[in-house]
């Protein structure tokens, strides 16, 4: 699953900068049915950045994969170096 072209045009720079660096407090529902409470960027809660690492997630970087939903935001994402890690 890859996040869609139309949302990473959609965020104008000063955006960008600002879901880089605004953390919140998001339930995420976790792939393995877990729900727990996690301090997230925007950019992560959006599907942007990797949940452990912070790495981009682009619609070209096809080493991500889904690792859960944060309901009425969208699919969370962590690249296969982190897969399986500490979160």
């Amino acid at each position: 699953m890859s996040v869609e072209p139309e949302r990473i045009r959609a965020l104008d720079g000063h955006q960008m900068i600002s879901a880089r660096q605004t953390v919140s407090t998001y339930a995420v529902m976790l792939d393995g049915g877990s729900l727990e409470t996690m301090e997230l960027t925007a950019a992560q809660a959006r599907g942007f950045e990797c949940l452990t690492c912070r790495a981009q997630h682009t619609a070209t970087s096809g080493a991500f994969r889904s690792v859960g939903r944060i309901p009425s935001v969208g699919n969370v994402f962590q690249c296969l170096k982190c897969v399986g890690g500490a979160r």
